[in-house]
Formats: structure tokens, C-alpha cells, sequence
């Protein structure tokens, strides 16, 4: 089927497949007309003229010229043969970090090891310089030095380049731009031994292949899984469906708890819309003249007891103090009536107060003068007897004056302590009548419907006064429930956005899955007649081997999906598959010779292709002795040149597996490692 065809069958099925919508399809016809093209490489090929290595693993120093056919480096084992295989390969794209061959690059001998290619490309010579030591870390490696044409006596580290400009030199850079590591390009190109595995069990090798034959559908094939990556949902976006359930059924949750306290409120409001109704109607009920009426009496009894209370109170503190004023009085008559016996006393041992002959008050220094000396206060002299007894009797008269008047004022005492006595009876009998007053008056209001009212209103108030607290309580509970809903809502919103990009990528996802199956379909064919040219060319080629493993072999089978491995039917009804080897097997060896001379052989069929025309193979007779296969992989060796007419064959191997030297001599430049160190 011709290629417009093709993609005239690709659009029409893209705008009538159902699992498309319609806001997809322009978008995937542009990605088809702009991915549908075959790579473009330049016409001139490259090819390897010499290598100069310095300080490369086993590697002192080896300057190797190489021809422009088919060489073989060999020599003993640890003198480099593998190590400038991979010399090579560093040359022109530096340390891969993930090989495990390039751990301890630098040999021990050296602080950096460096290496020198020098390159053909069509009529132009190319001097690739690099170098790499070691401080913290491997460093320098990615800093090729490029130089066009150099001297004999130019340096090569003149001039500093990017890798990108190495993979111009070498013509990969097509292959670069659609996705490619560069080791995994160039280990189509290599046959390493540790490695062998490189190409052939690479996820993208099929994809490769596909290219470089021309297989447009695979660029397709490959922008729609890119964009398939850039729809690989995040975390967020992987949990934002059970996330958004989540909030939804929570907002839901605080939302029905709003409407049940507003349903709580409204209840709570309808009470106390009732309350206050039924005070307004105890208002009326409440006749407010009866009211004022017996509020008035009430407040002038209460204000007639409490001034008779006062007046109660006032007589009564009299009534105490007269009552201690007639005590103290009857005291002193006590003490009057004993005042005889204490006289005589008295004047034993008290002093006089008056002088003696003319009575007059003395001071107390005239008092000391007459009770020491006996001596008168006013002329000094002694007082006879008789005159003590004078002074006595004046204090006699003195005192029943005093006692007198005590009685006196005793008697008047008395008198207004019988009157006080009658006037506080008389005020608390009028107490008494005022307070019987006061509780007929509440009982007549109790016995009116006025009372009732007025208790039933004080406990409405109360309960109003609840009510309101209550409504207060539940508005509040109420905007804190919705500022969590507010709270929930935001979140809500933001896993809805989070949701929509899931559910926009998942749609574009599904449309592209639609689109990856139309260009697989699509693409099967073109597969399966490549996969037939890759079996015949196999095939072909195993007519080679008549001695050992692959001897009795009856046909290949490339498989029908989509990789490119492939099974060796032999006689016996065995089968040998590359895939069920370990990396040290001397089979595997063979099956990678087979596979990757396969399809280089098919590539030099194609118009535009890799202008890099160069196969390395390290140690083809492998690792230890293979005698079953050894005679096979020699008649190989010697068919190679002429299977792979435009590559340039780079070969390394051990002096010990140099069987059939002179017909190989025909062939290859055999070049002795010991001759270049």
C-alpha cells in the first residue's frame, strides 16, 4: 500500500472512529501531517581513520591507524582490545553513567585518560578530542573538543564543542531529536562483549528500527505516547475523584446540620413568637387602674411601716440609754450608802482637797505639803486636830447635796422610762396593724385574677429570656457550621478543578488510546513485511553456519507484536531464542552477530539512512573457548566485508581465537596491539 493511501486511510479512520470526539480531530490530522515523514541524514558517510588513546582502562598509551574496510585489533588478553572498543565509543559521546563497563575508566597510572579520533566524513577530516578526569567526580567528559581538518601540529584541545555537534559529525542527530539516548543509537553499531544485550533488549529499539526503514507511523506513534505522558495523571489528579466525594459528602453533612438547627430555630422562634404574644395579651388582661391602685396602697403601707419602724427603732435606742442612766445612778446611791465606813478609811489614806481653815481647793503640791507635815496650805503652819474634823464635815454636806440631786435625776429617769415603755407599745401595736393591713391587701390582690397574671407573665419572661438565649446560641452554632461549609466549599471548589484536568485528561487520554490503536492497526502491515525481509535476510545468513549451534537450523520467525525479537527453528524441533540467554553465553554471541548484521545488511537496502557506516564487534569468538562454534564464526568473519559492503568492520579479538589467520588476512588489516603501545 503506498504511503499517501496510508495516510489517507489513517485521517478517514481518525474522523470516524467513535472513541475520537470532534474537538480531537483536527488537532490529530496536523499531528499526522507533521509526524508522517521520513528522517533526513546526510548523504555523506563517516568513517573511523585512527584512534589515540591515553590512560583508557588497560590502556597506557595506543595509536591504531584503521582501514576503511575491515581491521582486526588482537593481541594478548589485558592489552586493550576490548578497551579501545569502548575508547571508541567514549570518543564520541563520552561516560554513560548507567553503563557498568565504565566504572573505573581512568587508568591507574593516570590522573586523566584522554582519547583522539580522528574521522572522515566524505571529502573532510575531523579531529574529536576527549578527555575525563576524576577530582570529586568523573568531569570533562561531556566537553568534546571538535577541529575540521586539523594539522599535524595543531592541538587538539583548540577548540571546545558541544555534543551536539558530534552528533552532527556522525549523522545521528535526527535520531537524537525523536527521543533517542545516544549509547542506545550507536550500541546498534557496537557488538561488546559484557553488553550484548544493548540493542536487542532495548524498550525502544523497535521503534529504531521502524525509523530507519521508513516506518513513518512510529514518529506518529511516538508524539502520541508523548502526549499520553504529559496526560499521566498527578497524585492529586489520581485522587481527586474520591478526594471530591469526600468534601461533597461532607459539605452535604454540615449542610443538613445547618438546616436542622435553622429547623431547631425556627421552632425555637415560632415558641417564642407565642410567648410574646401571650404576654401581650396578659397585659391586657392585667387592668392597669386595679393595678396602680394596689400598687399604691401596697407602696404607702410598706412606707407607713417603715416609718414606724424607724420611730420604733429611735425609742427603743432611747429606751436603752435611759435604762443605762438609771443604773448607773442606782450605782452611785449604793456607793453613798456605804460612804461612812469608807470615809474613815478615806481619810487614812487619801489626801485632803480643801485647805482646812479657809476650805479653798489646794493643788496637788499644797495636798502633799499638809497630808506630810501637817502643815496649812495658805500660812504654812501645823493644823490642830479639831480643824481635820471641820474639813470632814464640809465634805459631809457636800456629798447629801449630791446624793440629792442623783435622786432627783434618778426619779426623772424613772419616769421617762415608763414613758418611752408606753410609746414603744403603742408603735408596735400600730406596727402590727400596718403590717395585717399590708397581707389583706395582697391577699385581695392574690384573691383577683391579677396576681395569677401577673405570675404567669413573670414566668413568660423567663422564658422568653431562654428562648432568646437559645436562638442566640443556635445563630451562633449556625455560622460557625457555615463557616466550616464556607471551609469545605473552598476545597470543594479547588478538588472540582483538580477533578476537571482528570476528567479532561482521562477524555484526551482515552481519544488518544483511540489514536494509538488506528496507527497500530495501521502500522501492523508495514511491520510484518519488514519482519519478512528481516527473516529472509536471517535466513540467508545462517547458510553460513554449518558446524555448530546453528548448523541444523530450518528458519527464523520474527515476532508477530510489536518488538522485533526473534526464534531459530531447527531440525530437531528445537528452538533458539536470543531472549532466554544470559549476557555471558556464548550463544547469545552469536545470535547478536546474527541480529544486528541482519538488520544492518537490510539498512544498506534504503535510500536514506545513518551515514555512520561502522560495526565494532569486541571478542566475536567470545570470552573462553566455543570449539563447536569457533570454525562457524571464523567462515562469518570472512563473509562479513562482503554482507556489509559499505561499513567499515572493526574487530577485537584475542591472538589465541585468531584461527584461520591467513584467509582473514585476505579480508581485514590486521593490526597487533603490541605494535601501537
Amino acid at each position: 500500500m503506498s504511503e499517501p493511501i496510508i495516510k489517507e486511510e489513517v485521517q478517514q479512520s481518525i474522523r470516524e472512529d467513535e472513541g475520537i470526539d470532534d474537538e480531537y480531530v483536527d488537532e490529530f490530522i496536523d499531528i499526522l501531517d507533521a509526524k508522517y515523514r521520513d528522517l533526513e541524514f546526510d548523504d555523506e558517510l563517516v568513517s573511523l581513520t585512527r584512534m589515540d588513546i591515553e590512560g583508557f582502562k588497560v590502556i597506557d598509551e595506543l595509536d591504531v591507524s584503521i582501514s576503511d574496510r575491515a581491521t582486526i585489533i588482537h593481541g594478548r588478553n589485558s592489552k586493550g582490545k576490548s578497551s579501545f572498543i569502548e575508547a571508541t565509543r567514549f570518543n564520541l559521546f563520552g561516560r554513560d553513567n548507567d553503563d557498568p563497563l565504565i566504572t573505573r575508566p581512568i587508568n591507574r597510572n593516570y590522573k586523566k585518560l584522554k582519547t583522539d579520533g580522528y574521522w572522515r566524513k566524505g571529502r573532510r577530516n575531523y579531529l574529536v578530542h576527549r578527555e575525563m578526569e576524576r577530582n570529586q567526580s568523573y568531569e570533562g567528559h561531556n566537553k568534546p573538543n571538535v577541529i575540521e581538518n586539523p594539522g599535524d601540529s595543531e592541538h587538539s584541545e583548540a577548540e571546545q564543542r558541544t555534543q551536539s555537534e558530534v552528533d552532527d559529525l556522525i549523522g545521528i542527530t535526527p535520531l537524537y531529536e525523536q527521543g533517542f539516548d545516544r549509547f542506545n543509537i550507536f550500541s546498534l553499531f557496537s557488538i561488546i562483549s559484557g553488553d550484548l544485550r544493548s540493542f536487542y533488549g532495548w524498550d525502544e529499539a523497535a521503534d529504531l528500527i521502524d525509523l530507519l526503514f521508513g516506518i513513518k507511523l512510529t514518529k506518529v506513534d511516538r508524539a502520541i505516547r508523548s502526549e499520553l505522558e504529559e496526560c499521566k495523571l498527578e497524585d492529586e489528579e489520581q485522587e481527586a475523584k474520591t478526594r471530591l466525594l469526600e468534601y461533597k459528602q461532607r459539605a452535604k453533612r454540615i449542610n443538613d446540620e445547618i438546616q436542622e438547627l435553622r429547623q431547631e430555630q425556627e421552632q425555637v422562634e415560632d415558641q417564642l413568637s407565642e410567648k410574646v404574644e401571650r404576654r401581650e395579651e396578659l397585659d391586657r388582661l392585667l387592668d392597669k387602674s386595679e393595678a396602680d391602685s394596689a400598687l399604691s396602697e401596697k407602696i404607702d403601707l410598706k412606707d407607713e411601716i417603715s416609718d414606724i419602724q424607724s420611730r420604733l427603732q429611735e425609742k427603743e435606742d432611747e429606751f436603752r440609754s435611759v435604762k443605762q442612766e438609771i443604773s448607773k445612778l442606782k450605782d452611785e446611791t449604793a456607793t453613798d450608802e456605804i460612804a461612812p465606813a469608807l470615809q474613815e478609811i478615806q481619810q487614812l489614806i487619801s489626801l485632803p482637797n480643801r485647805c482646812p481653815v479657809c476650805t479653798r481647793d489646794v493643788d496637788p503640791e499644797q495636798q502633799q505639803r499638809f497630808n506630810d507635815h501637817g502643815d496649812c496650805p495658805l500660812c504654812g503652819k501645823d493644823v490642830p486636830d479639831d480643824r481635820y474634823e471641820t474639813v470632814s464635815e464640809v465634805d459631809e454636806e457636800g456629798e447629801v447635796i449630791e446624793r440629792e440631786k442623783r435622786q432627783e435625776e434618778l426619779e426623772e429617769l424613772e419616769s421617762r422610762q415608763r414613758t418611752l415603755e408606753g410609746e414603744i407599745e403603742f408603735l408596735e401595736e400600730e406596727l402590727e396593724e400596718k403590717r395585717d393591713q399590708l397581707e389583706t391587701v395582697k391577699t385581695r390582690e392574690e384573691q383577683s385574677g391579677f396576681a395569677e397574671y401577673k405570675r404567669e407573665k413573670e414566668k413568660i419572661e423567663h422564658e422568653i429570656e431562654d428562648l432568646r438565649d437559645k436562638n442566640t446560641s443556635l445563630e451562633l452554632s449556625i455560622d460557625a457550621k457555615k463557616g466550616s461549609l464556607h471551609g469545605v466549599a473552598r476545597q470543594v471548589w479547588e478538588w472540582s478543578q483538580i477533578d476537571e484536568e482528570r476528567q479532561r485528561k482521562e477524555q484526551r487520554m482515552d481519544a488518544l488510546e483511540s489514536y494509538q490503536s488506528i496507527i497500530s492497526e495501521e502500522r501492523k502491515e508495514a511491520r510484518r513485511r519488514l519482519k519478512n525481509r528481516l527473516e529472509e535476510r536471517m535466513e540467508s545468513l545462517l547458510e553460513i553456519f554449518t558446524r555448530g549451534t546453528f548448523a541444523n537450523a530450518t528458519g527464523v520467525r520474527f515476532d508477530r507484536g510489536n518488538s522485533y525479537s526473534y526464534t531459530i527453528h531447527r531440525t530437531d524441533n528445537t528452538q533458539k531464542s536470543p531472549g532466554l540467554l544470559g549476557q555471558t553465553d556464548a550463544e547469545l554471541l552469536l545470535h547478536m552477530l546474527l541480529f544486528h548484521t541482519t538488520v544492518l545488511a537490510e539498512l544498506e537496502e534504503e535510500r536514506e539512512t545513518v551515514p555512520l557506516k561502522l560495526l565494532l564487534i569486541d571478542s566475536p569468538y567470545g570470552n573462553g573457548p566455543d570449539d563447536e562454534n569457533a570454525a562457524d564464526v571464523t567462515d562469518f568473519l570472512l563473509e562479513l566485508p562482503e554482507i556489509l559492503e559499505s561499513y567499515q568492520l572493526i574487530v577485537a579479538m584475542a591472538d589465541s581465537n585468531l584461527t584461520g589467520r591467513d584467509k582473514l588476512a585476505e579480508s581485514y588489516a590486521l593490526e597487533p596491539v603490541e605494535k601501537h603501545i
